[in-house]
């Protein structure tokens, strides 16, 4: 393990409650709650891309592990699965609090919980990169840090790059959000397995575990599962990296300066200009999970939080409303304020029908206090914090007052959405909002993302391709002949806005 701290120059580091640096420590749960929710609400698109289109209809009995909606092929998409059993009841049009209007497939449970006949555990883990790669495409993997970016999508550019180092992000850096200090605390093996698999898939050599100095119960876990793989997969360097405790720490633009003094450009990706590509420990983790479990992406670790309740991990299918895992937890009084992700980088709710998608880390409940609105103030508080430098306040008066192109000109498109400039602004101005909402659609212009789409249908996908585990080695990628990767592709910060 390095002796050298590692971070970028500026970001925020508050004097109150939210001090990153003095936060509660990571509770372990003695056994971890699951939810068991009488329905689930399956959106078709919780990723980055294209949306799944439903392969069920109305009526039909599906089971745990099912693939309940898959990609065209050809497109930027990634298949869903049913977290519970029971049956199909509604297939309907819905609308997520970060904009994306999706079909989702209503599921009742039938309180069985079966799991479909082809999910049971591997019993020869020896696979080839291409077996590895059909799993990961075909099991619906993305990135759970926020980004939503289909795993077997960054799989392949890394793979195009010729990257040499995995990088494994376990900067966990928001305030209450915990979901992946629990992986590394209750299943590092399966973090640094996962991390052992795609590296070896991408042919790269080095797999390094980023994570903040002050997580010493986390990072001793993860030393030890090292330890323990290491003499088994002899041919990798593995190295823990520590961080400095600051906000924000995973994205990778901020890794990238941090790491290699690098400062990665609009259209730059770690891969091309610094040979390494970024995963997220629990995507790491659900890597494993379908590898060696036989278990595509139905579940994850959802972190519920806030400063009216207490804080603790549970395990929640996709596709649980709200309502069903706050009904778990403390009380929760009308003057809270329900954030559908993190404290700074989620978005506000009022929907109790809002269901957790894959890149949902969090339920964060925070009283609603009215700020002081003023008017900028010019002290340059929302200067110093931006941790890509650039002059918030500036931007969102040029944005305010249509000047967009001048708004560029001053790199509002560098904007991570990091939550930072409105958290400490004196003049309570949601400076956030205003530049991450312009940076939104600026890039789904750009990348046609909401324009002239086309819709599909079930009898455009071969059922069979993506529903059991089994048939996954014969659809296995063939790295850069399925590689469809846009140069322009921009992976968001882990608050989940753009998807």
């Amino acid at each position: 393990m390095s002796r050298r701290r590692f971070s970028f120059i500026r970001s925020i580091i508050p004097e109150n409650a939210l001090n990153f640096s003095r936060r509660t420590r990571f509770v372990r749960e003695s056994m971890i709650e699951r939810i068991y929710p009488p329905r689930i609400i399956l959106p078709m698109k919780q990723h980055y891309g294209q949306e799944a289109v439903p392969i069920v209809e109305v009526g039909d009995t599906v089971m745990i592990g099912q693939c309940i909606g898959a990609p065209v092929p050809g497109t930027f998409s990634a298949p869903v699965h049913s977290g519970i059993s029971g049956t199909v009841t509604e297939i309907k049009t819905i609308t997520l609090p970060n904009g994306v209007v999706t079909k989702a497939v209503v599921i009742e449970s039938d309180r069985k919980r079966t799991n479909h006949p082809s999910i049971h555990p591997r019993t020869n883990i020896n696979i080839d990169a291409k077996t590895v790669m059909g799993i990961v495409k075909n099991a619906g993997i993305v990135g759970m840090g926020g980004e939503g970016i289909p795993t077997i999508y960054k799989i392949n550019r890394a793979r195009k790059y010729k990257v040499n180092e995995v990088l494994v992000n376990c900067l966990q850096s928001e305030p209450y959000a915990t979901c992946d200090l629990y992986r590394l605390c209750e299943t590092p093996e399966y973090v640094v397995m996962g991390a052992v698999a795609m590296a070896g898939v991408i042919g790269a050599t080095k797999i390094r575990f980023l994570i903040s100095e002050s997580r010493k119960m986390e990072c001793d876990f993860l030393k030890n599962a090292i330890e323990t793989i290491k003499a088994e997969h002899p041919q990798f360097q593995y190295e823990v990296v520590l961080f400095k405790d600051r906000f924000p720490q995973g994205h990778f633009r901020l890794v990238a300066r941090a790491l290699y003094s690098i400062e990665l450009k609009q259209n730059d990706t770690l891969e091309n200009k610094c040979s390494a590509v970024l995963f997220n420990c629990s995507t790491c983790n659900s890597v494993w999970e379908a590898i060696h479990d036989g278990m595509p992406s139905v579940n994850r670790v959802v972190t519920i939080a806030g400063d009216t309740t207490s804080s603790h991990n549970v395990l929640v299918p996709f596709g649980t409303p709200i309502k069903d895992v706050l009904s778990k937890m403390s009380p929760v009084f009308s003057s809270c304020r329900v954030v559908w992700g993190n404290a700074l980088t989620g978005l506000s709710c009022t929907d109790m029908d809002t269901p957790m998608i894959k890149t949902t880390s969090a339920i964060t409940m925070i009283k609603m206090i009215e700020s002081p609105k003023t008017p900028c103030i010019h002290c340059g508080m929302c200067y110093d914090a931006c941790p890509v430098d650039i002059t918030p306040n500036i931007c969102y008066n040029l944005i305010e007052n249509g000047f967009d192109n001048k708004a560029e000109l001053e790199n509002a498109m560098k904007c991570i959405a990091c939550g930072a400039c409105s958290y400490v602004c004196p003049a309570g101005i949601n400076l956030t909002g205003i530049i991450a909402g312009f940076v939104a659609k600026n890039k789904a212009t750009t990348t046609n993302e909401n324009k002239n789409l086309i819709t599909y249908s079930k009898e455009d996908i071969d059922v069979t391709d993506v529903s059991l585990l089994e048939e996954y080695a014969e659809v296995g990628s063939n790295s850069d002949d399925e590689y469809k990767d846009d140069e322009s592709i921009e992976l968001p910060f882990e608050g989940g806005r753009f998807i």
